[in-house]
């Protein structure tokens, strides 16, 4: 998967709109333009095309990162953005060596789930009760992939 088919692109303070946008399609809570602002400022923040159809944030450290969130617009569902965006983030981890990616995911996200086992996630525990739903709680499952760094 190429993710230059995808003009994936480092998001910037134009993008904390559209990603709101886009993150309330996806989740019961989503997160502010001005919560989208900060994580631009202080994480890595990827995106596709414009107008944005799919982004990424992750939180980095000199020891892992974690993939603090992932969403695609509706309308752009199931066209590979996800698996786009993943593959241009771990060439920006590896590039730095570090070691590790972590994420959670809804234990009842089923398509988050399958997408990264695809991409190589391999799930490593539970967190019951862990996402707050207007309905009741839900358990995240936790998944990790090793990097292998850029030599």
């Amino acid at each position: 998967m190429s993710a230059q088919k995808y003009d994936i692109r480092e998001l910037n303070g134009q993008d904390a709109q559209a990603m709101a946008e886009i993150h309330s399609q996806s989740f019961e809570r989503s997160w502010s333009a001005l919560d989208m602002a900060i994580h631009i400022k202080r994480d890595i923040c990827l995106g596709t095309q414009i107008p944005l159809a799919a982004f990424i944030i992750i939180r980095a450290s000199q020891y892992d990162a974690e993939i603090l969130t992932l969403a695609t617009a509706l309308s752009a569902r199931r066209n590979g953005y996800g698996q786009a965006l993943i593959t241009a983030a771990l060439k920006i981890l590896k590039n730095r060596n570090i070691p590790t990616l972590f994420l959670e995911v809804a234990e009842d996200n089923m398509a988050a789930r399958a997408l990264y086992s695809t991409c190589g996630f391999s799930p490593i525990g539970r967190r019951p009760a862990y996402y707050r739903r207007d309905n009741g709680r839900m358990a995240a499952i936790t998944f990790s992939k090793a990097l292998d760094a850029v030599r």
